[in-house]
């Protein structure tokens, strides 16, 4: 699962298989300390993959203090027009390597209805975890190995079992107890 992030990266050899991620930058910060209860989020009914990618950015530039999250919604809205970031699971994983920054953000979206991703119309998104990271050279692995931590993170149970919950704090908590399992 989340094997097209991963295959893409072992690719171009940017993960290592025993290894993992080759010349890491700093330590990945725990995926559940990226989130709190306020950048979990729930999509509004009728909203399609780019609404939901609006709201769930509006969301994070005001908890985070980004700013005007036109330039932000921008740069994920064209490279969404690429591949598809939606992975067969059902979560989908919008991304941008941001000018300005200096560290990652991150916000999850929650769709129990499902949306549609126009790109793969055989997949159903059921979640969405969107991030940012500084787009410098030294945190391109990172980036990376977010990608592929968060890929293999939300699968089956842990998605599942956050579709149900509608508290920022206990997604959160499952998040945390699926890391630390």
């Amino acid at each position: 699962m989340g094997g097209i992030i991963y295959n893409a990266a072992m690719a171009f050899g940017w993960f290592d298989k025993k290894e993992g991620p080759s010349s890491a930058s700093g330590k990945l910060p725990a995926i559940s300390s990226l989130l709190t209860p306020e950048l979990v989020v729930s999509c509004p009914e009728g909203a399609d993959k780019d609404a939901f990618i609006k709201v769930l950015i509006g969301r994070m530039c005001e908890v985070r203090g980004l700013g005007d999250p036109d330039p932000f919604i921008s740069r994920v809205l064209e490279r969404e027009q690429g591949i598809s970031t939606t992975l067969d699971s059902g979560l989908a994983v919008p991304h941008a390597r941001i000018d300005g920054i200096e560290s990652i953000s991150a916000a999850l979206g929650l769709v129990p209805q499902g949306i549609s991703d126009p790109k793969q119309p055989e997949y159903t998104i059921r979640a969405m975890f969107i991030f940012f990271s500084p787009n410098k050279q030294e945190h391109f692995t990172q980036h990376l190995q977010l990608l592929r931590s968060v890929s293999s993170l939300f699968q089956g149970d842990l998605l599942d079992t956050a579709l149900v919950e509608s508290d920022g704090n206990t997604v959160i908590e499952l998040i945390r107890s699926k890391e630390t399992a």
